[in-house]
C-alpha cells in the first residue's frame, strides 16, 4: 500500500469512529423518569433474628405505606457462587421506583420515610445509596 493510500484509509477509519461514537452519543438519551433508588444496609448485628426483625418490620413499613413510589424491593444477599466481582458484604438490599426525582425528593423527607429512619437507624452501620436514571438506546 502506498503512502497516499495508507493515509487516506486512515484518515477514513477515523472518520468513521468518531461518526460511529457520534450516532451513539446521540441515540443514548438520559430519561428523568423513573427513578430508581437502591440502597444497601449494613447492620451492627446481623446474625441477631432480634434486629433482622425490628429492621424488615420498619422497612416493610416503609415500602407498603410510602405515597411516591411507584414499587419496593427488599432483599438480602443471594447465595450464589462467590467470585471477584461479587459483593455479598451487605445485610439488606433496598430499593424503590420513583416517578422522576421530584417523587424522590419528596420521598426524603415524607413522615414515612423520616418514621423508618427513626424507628431502624440505631441497627445499621453503614448505609450505601444508588440513584440511577435510565438510559435508553434507540
Amino acid at each position: 500500500m502506498d503512502k497516499l493510500t495508507k493515509i487516506i484509509v486512515e484518515h477514513t477509519i477515523t472518520c468513521l469512529m468518531f461518526l460511529i461514537v457520534g450516532i451513539n452519543s446521540l441515540c443514548a438519551q438520559e430519561l428523568e423518569a423513573p427513578l430508581v433508588h437502591t440502597v444497601l444496609f449494613w447492620l451492627h448485628h446481623p446474625e441477631s433474628k432480634d434486629d433482622q426483625l425490628l429492621f424488615e418490620k420498619a422497612i416493610n413499613k416503609l415500602i407498603k405505606t410510602n405515597p411516591q413510589k411507584i414499587n419496593g424491593y427488599l432483599g438480602k444477599p443471594a447465595k450464589t457462587k462467590m467470585r471477584e466481582v461479587v459483593d455479598s458484604s451487605y445485610t439488606y438490599f433496598y430499593q424503590m421506583t420513583f416517578e422522576n426525582a421530584e417523587a424522590e425528593a419528596a420521598y426524603q423527607i415524607d413522615s414515612t420515610h423520616l418514621i423508618f429512619i427513626k424507628e431502624a437507624e440505631h441497627l445499621w452501620k453503614k448505609v450505601i445509596v444508588y440513584d440511577t436514571f435510565p438510559l435508553l438506546y434507540e
